[in-house]
């Protein structure tokens, strides 16, 4: 049985959150995908570069920096808020440890934040 992926809006495309797959997933173009690893961790969550035109994470800074209105800083709740179901079956944890009845239940659907990027480091 397959298993509902919670979405997490960015910029107005939908992408799954796939903590099983450590990616995001365009709902509407599967082979665009954003893998967990050019996340990076800020406070209770993470955040990285996404390109507007393309949908997906940047890495050329010297591009970056030549289209800067192109681009944004995607912030997302942490993993364990997003897909508990997809983290407890990575890591062959119960489930009930990241996600406890007595906890709210995680949402279905967010909407990722969003900031302008006035220069890549």
């Amino acid at each position: 049985m397959q298993r509902e992926l919670p979405i997490a809006e960015i910029d107005g495309v939908d992408f799954y959150v796939d903590a099983e797959r450590e990616e995001l997933r365009q709902v509407d173009s599967p082979g665009n995908c954003i893998s967990f690893s050019v996340f990076h961790s800020k406070n209770n969550g993470y955040y990285f570069i996404y390109n507007r035109k393309s949908r997906c994470w940047s890495w050329d800074k010297s591009y970056i920096n030549g289209h800067l209105g192109d681009h944004l800083v995607v912030t997302l709740p942490a993993l364990m808020e997003l897909d508990p179901e997809g983290m407890a079956i990575r890591y062959e944890i119960p489930l009930e440890m990241l996600s406890p009845d007595s906890l709210p239940k995680p949402p279905k659907r967010v909407t990722a934040a969003l900031s302008p990027l006035s220069r890549c480091l």
